[in-house]
């Protein structure tokens, strides 16, 4: 076993002694995720990194919504740990952190 196959396996570890105890916390958050499809929608098309326009023009057409909702429910799910973004400028990029399974 290397130095980095033991390092994995204490952060799986520390991972899921970790979602243990916030277990009911994690539930909560996901139920008011998959509560609101704009939401929902943001992770379930951010499986990997995908440009901002893209997301955002997708899940804008899957929703119904306006730009200016899909990017707040962006700022909420960044903000919760849900999202990460990459980028700056003409560049940005999303994807989900795999935080909640939807």
């Amino acid at each position: 076993m290397t130095a980095n196959d033991d390092l994995g396996q204490k952060l799986d570890l520390l991972i899921a002694l970790t979602r243990i105890g916030v277990r009911e916390q994690l539930d909560r958050e996901r139920k008011t995720v998959e509560d609101e499809p704009v939401s929902l929608a943001l992770l379930r098309h951010a499986d990997e990194w995908v440009a901002a326009g893209q997301l955002k023009g997708t899940v804008k057409d899957l929703t119904n919504q306006s730009e200016r909702t899909v990017e707040r429910r962006i700022a909420e799910l960044i903000s919760r740990g849900a999202m990460q973004r990459r980028g700056s400028g003409g560049s940005i990029s999303y994807r989900s952190t795999g935080l909640f399974e939807v």
